[in-house]
């Protein structure tokens, strides 16, 4: 059975609902009060909060029927965070020049996004980034030496899994670079209540998302 269904959450994520994202820390505390810190995974977690009365008839009604069509928590889905779907910034258009990304074999390459990019890393500190695996179809820019690329070059692009391909193969030592709108592979993290508050408005708050890291 599909683990994954390819298809965007019905609301999009702003006004009357709140996002974080969190890192795998564990923390332990000796009888002094001196902590010791270990980063289990160096990735941020999103979890949304989605809390929301709507009048639209059929709105709460589609919410509901993805929460079906992906059995509550086994399958994801996508999920546009309007403070964060683009490789500019957060929201900005995007470019070729916007994010660097990593090659996996000849010809092929990852996309991600950096985060904690303002200013100077400290030593012995990166900027973690987050894999993007749901780039939107037709928003992919691609760089190459600090320019756009080539246009002997064709590129292609996967949007279930966020792998680029570019053909002919550009040299191992290339700085290949990469601009795009994504979604974020989620999950329902809690189960939907509906409230009827009258014949027309539904009440649909406390719906609880979170990100997966390997969709």
């Amino acid at each position: 059975m599909p683990s994954f269904l390819e298809e965007r959450l019905p609301v999009d994520v702003r006004l009357g609902m709140s996002y974080a994202d969190d890192y795998g820390v564990q923390i332990t505390q000796v009888s002094g009060g001196a902590e010791y810190r270990r980063l289990i995974q160096p990735f941020p977690v999103r979890s949304f909060h989605v809390n929301f009365t709507t009048d639209q008839a059929d709105l709460w009604a589609r919410v509901l029927a993805l929460y079906h069509r992906a059995y509550g928590k086994f399958a994801g889905f996508r999920v546009k965070c309007r403070d964060d779907f683009s490789s500019n910034g957060m929201t900005g258009i995007p470019t070729p020049l916007d994010q660097v990304i990593p090659r996996i074999s000849a010809g092929l390459y990852q996309l991600r996004k950096s985060y904690g990019t303002n200013g100077t890393a400290l030593a012995g500190l990166g900027h973690p980034y987050r894999t993007i695996y749901k780039p939107v179809a037709g928003t992919l820019l691609i760089g190459r030496g600090g320019g756009p690329i080539d246009v002997g070059f064709a590129v292609s692009v996967d949007p279930t899994t966020g792998i680029v391909t570019i053909s002919p193969p550009p040299s191992a030592g290339d700085t290949i670079t990469a601009g795009f709108q994504f979604d974020l592979p989620c999950r329902f993290n809690s189960l939907i209540e509906v409230t009827a508050l009258d014949p027309t408005f539904r009440d649909c708050g406390s719906i609880d998302l979170i990100e997966l890291l390997n969709p």
